[in-house]
């Protein structure tokens, strides 16, 4: 018998080792932003960087969208870390030979930074931003802010696209939601799938702690107001959960930018009606291969950061195909 849980043990090593050029992954959450610099932590630049990258999450209460850790380019757990941001002035040559990719990079680009995908090929997340004085440093935070925030976003998720596609994949559940749902979605081993067959509507679950659900319907002709999206993520959350109540979003509905395909996009807040569980929700009106859906993903985790698990069902989500 151990010599079976050791294969088992082995071939899942094998093959997140096989995702990620043959080593294994990085350390840390999506959450996790190592800032590397050999500026002072309580420098403006650097204290502008820790507010742009700290901001809040999106209605998720108390929680920012990264927690930040200082360090220097000499640390050697800069290098397995999940999300790495290199942060400095002066001339090119100054910049670590470990970087020389990265610095590549940034050579007839636009912008004063740039991302770039497992550098070290561990399933990481690297950006740099560099000017050639210090003075132009701040100005440059200052100017591209919310396209720095956004750049190590979509940075962030390829990562955990990464993860997801290294998982083992339950086919038999691949085959359910086809056969009974009518679209196919990766199914991470491990979630349960059920379909209600009077609506079609497919329901991803991981029972947790904590606890992961992915909604998604196929939706009709036309597209819906503000209102009746508001309306439909309710009746797509009670098709499963009868009790689980749409709060009021006190946002306006987002633009699309988020989810592949996502034509509209709004978030809140569910809770149920009979026990102690709420949580955040992301709500999209997504198009694909001629078709609509409506995909929700929900979350109940007490006591713990949601938006990880938010980013983990969106990974899910992207692999939605009609047929």
């Amino acid at each position: 018998m151990m010599r079976t849980a050791t294969r088992i043990l082995l071939s899942l090593l094998a093959v997140a080792g096989i995702a990620c050029g043959g080593r294994p992954f990085a350390e840390g959450g999506s959450r996790d932003l190592t800032l590397v610099t050999a500026l002072p932590p309580d420098s403006p630049e650097i204290l502008l960087l820790r507010a742009i990258f700290e901001r809040p999450a999106i209605r998720i209460e108390d929680e920012s969208a990264y927690v930040v850790r200082i360090a220097n380019a000499s640390d050697p757990r800069v290098y397995r870390a999940r999300t790495v941001f290199f942060v400095g002035c002066g001339p090119k040559r100054a910049i670590p030979k470990s970087l020389t990719h990265l610095a590549r990079s940034l050579e007839g680009v636009r912008e004063p930074f740039v991302f770039s995908p497992d550098v070290w090929l561990r399933g990481q997340a690297a950006g740099i931003l560099w000017t050639d004085r210090r003075a132009d440093l701040l100005p440059a935070i200052q100017e591209s802010q919310n396209r720095l925030f956004a750049g190590l976003d979509r940075a962030t998720f390829a990562t955990v696209r990464a993860r997801l596609l290294a998982l083992p994949r339950d086919s038999e559940a691949e085959r359910k939601l086809q056969r009974l749902a009518g679209f196919g979605l990766r199914v991470p081993r491990g979630y349960e799938v059920r379909v209600d067959p009077g609506t079609g509507a497919a329901l991803l679950l991981d029972p947790g702690p904590p606890a992961r659900l992915l909604r998604i319907v196929p939706g009709g002709g036309g597209s819906p107001g503000e209102e009746d999206l508001r309306r439909a993520r309710a009746a797509l959350a009670r098709t499963f959960r009868p009790n689980e109540r749409t709060l009021e979003p006190t946002d306006p509905t987002l633009t699309s930018g988020e989810l592949t395909g996502a034509r509209r996009q709004i978030h809140g807040r569910w809770e149920d009606a009979e026990v102690s569980a709420a949580g955040p929700y992301r709500f999209y009106e997504v198009a694909r291969g001629g078709r609509r859906f409506y995909v929700d993903l929900a979350v109940f985790a007490p006591g713990r950061p949601k938006l990880p698990y938010l980013r983990e069902l969106q990974a899910i989500a992207e692999t939605l195909s009609p047929r």
